[in-house]
């Protein structure tokens, strides 16, 4: 009795071994592939656009002066950047995170590592999970260096533009109307359908890493729908909303 009771259950385990081999592969090749795009910048020039590019919006904008609000912000933000995945690292960039204070829903990052949250952003999420999945979908637009991706393919609104067409290039919405004048066209002052969809698989990503809910980035989405705020940089017209809320719940599951 014992000898075949302890036969059967070494064959049940051996099965249930050979069943996470096989499953635990096809999980990790459920994941959305994601890679960079051409990129004639190198991440030290991502760095120190970025830098140039702080220095500009920050005279453009108010930062909030609450010690307590800004720290707790940092505290998420870093908790955020040591959960990006290992190939999408770079040691160059410095990550530092500050808020505005503006009403808008918004919150926008620069190469290299600088990011700017809204006081408005901050009070709409319900939950740390929401504002986290906000920060989480900017942070990996400079993860994977969308910022000088995309003033590599604006050939002529690369460094011969100046700083100001590079700061152009990667603000949006309200952000960059309180800009000075950038010599820009429109079409340029925001991400593409296929980079906001990569910040939004990534961002996922780097909040299950962290230990957030990934479905509190696609909450994000209904949370500022329902509070009639247009989400500036965040919630754009590129994807719609809807799409892009059931994209990341798709994808949170693996």
């Amino acid at each position: 009795m014992n000898r075949g009771g302890n036969g059967s259950a070494a064959k049940w385990l051996v099965w249930l071994m050979s069943v996470a081999i096989v499953t635990m592969p096809l999980a990790t090749f459920a994941q959305t592939a994601i890679s960079y795009h051409n990129n004639k910048f190198k991440p030290a020039d991502d760095v120190r656009l970025g830098r140039q590019a702080a220095a500009e919006a920050e005279q453009q904008f108010p930062l909030l002066r609450d010690s307590e609000v800004n720290a707790y912000v940092e505290s998420v933000g870093q908790r955020l950047v040591a959960a990006i995945p290992a190939d999408f690292r770079h040691p160059e960039f410095r990550f530092y995170f500050k808020v505005i204070n503006a009403r808008d829903i918004n919150a926008f990052a620069l190469p290299g590592g600088p990011m700017y949250v809204n006081r408005g952003m901050i009070e709409a999420a319900r939950t740390e999970g929401e504002m986290a999945g906000v920060m989480a979908h900017e942070l990996s637009h400079v993860a994977l260096r969308h910022g000088t991706a995309q003033a590599t393919k604006a050939q002529k609104y690369a460094l011969g533009a100046g700083i100001a067409g590079i700061l152009g290039t990667i603000l949006a919405g309200p952000a960059a109307g309180q800009l000075a004048q950038l010599p820009l066209e429109v079409h340029f002052l925001k991400f593409s359908r296929e980079y906001e969809t990569e910040a939004d698989l990534l961002g996922a990503r780097i909040m299950a890493n962290a230990g957030y809910d990934p479905h509190d980035l696609a909450n994000m989405f209904r949370t500022i729908e329902s509070q009639g705020g247009s989400g500036g940089g965040f919630l754009s017209d590129h994807p719609s909303p809807s799409n892009r809320y059931a994209r990341i719940n798709q994808e949170a599951q693996y």
